[in-house]
């Protein structure tokens, strides 16, 4: 089976190229591409260059596409809207419409920000309702992918919709999580905000759901599609993360402060937990405890504490 990873040298994509291999079935049958980062075997692709992406999937017509790539920073969302849309709601009908045209399957990567955060925790089924631009732009990647596939098969595709993410980063700014090791590496006093309730993912547990989901999508039989909720096992806030991050770099927490406010920016949900049954039906649980994998995605940055 021949597979296409877009995103493929980001944070998660790492961790997709690696579980995906084995179902792949030969290195040649496993195809990332990037905008940015390319190393060996990665592929050089802009995702909003509409011929060359057309051209691209015609030379390496992919049996399963997972489309990771996407402008997930909110802050910078709302900065340049035109810019992330182009890659967040225009890639993503591009994909889809040619996965569904060649009957590949097809995997989208959404967020917890589709929900308002109000009624916690959402069923995959729940009435969704984003407050900020970057939810309601990968709403909209939702339903392209929907739409695209609405004359195939909802058992062709799958949504996962995931939370903040964190896991083995090229630098300490790849992930909102690792980036406040920034400031606890400082050595000043700082606040973290302790209002909004999250669920880390590492991306090793999230590439793991995935590699099930795309099992379940090539079924030859009775395949299963639809809409996944992938869902980490602790809740925490920021203040929290940056409390077990001074922990594993061996810091003086004291000069971190808990600040009760929402943060600054584009406008977050409180507490977006999801509710991650489907996923669990299918024999599915993270494994990776936030204090485990947390210390050691910053063990190549400790000596810097």
């Amino acid at each position: 089976m021949k597979i296409l990873v877009t995103g493929a040298s980001g944070l998660l994509g790492r961790s997709l190229m690696t579980e995906l291999a084995p179902l792949a079935g030969s290195p040649d049958a496993l195809i990332g591409t990037a905008r940015s980062r390319i190393t060996p075997p990665l592929q050089k692709l802009d995702l909003t260059d509409e011929p060359a992406v057309r051209q691209a999937f015609a030379e390496w017509a992919p049996d399963l596409v997972i489309h990771a790539a996407a402008e997930r920073r909110p802050d910078v969302v709302d900065g340049e809207p035109a810019v992330a849309e182009r890659l967040n709601v225009g890639a993503t009908e591009l994909l889809a419409r040619l996965a569904a045209g060649r009957g590949a399957r097809f995997i989208y990567l959404s967020t917890d920000y589709v929900f308002d955060g109000k009624w916690p925790p959402y069923a995959t089924d729940a009435q969704t309702a984003p407050l900020n631009a970057y939810g309601r732009m990968k709403l909209a990647g939702e339903d392209v992918v929907r739409a695209a596939y609405a004359a195939v098969s909802s058992s062709a595709f799958a949504i996962l919709r995931i939370p903040i993410l964190y896991g083995r980063v090229e630098s300490l700014a790849e992930s909102p999580v690792t980036e406040l090791a920034v400031k606890v590496l400082a050595g000043r006093a700082f606040k973290a905000e302790d209002w909004a309730m999250r669920y880390p993912a590492h991306v090793d547990d999230v590439a793991r759901a995935i590699a099930l989901i795309a099992e379940q999508l090539t079924q030859e039989v009775h395949p299963v599609g639809g809409t996944y909720h992938f869902a980490g096992a602790e809740q925490i806030t920021k203040y929290g993360m940056a409390l077990a991050i001074a922990e594993a770099l061996a810091v003086d927490s004291r000069l971190i402060e808990a600040d009760p406010n929402p943060p600054a920016g584009a406008l977050r949900p409180k507490d977006c937990r999801l509710d991650a049954s489907r996923l669990l039906s299918l024999g599915f649980a993270p494994h990776i405890r936030f204090a485990d994998g947390i210390l050691e995605a910053l063990a190549p940055f400790r000596d810097q504490a």
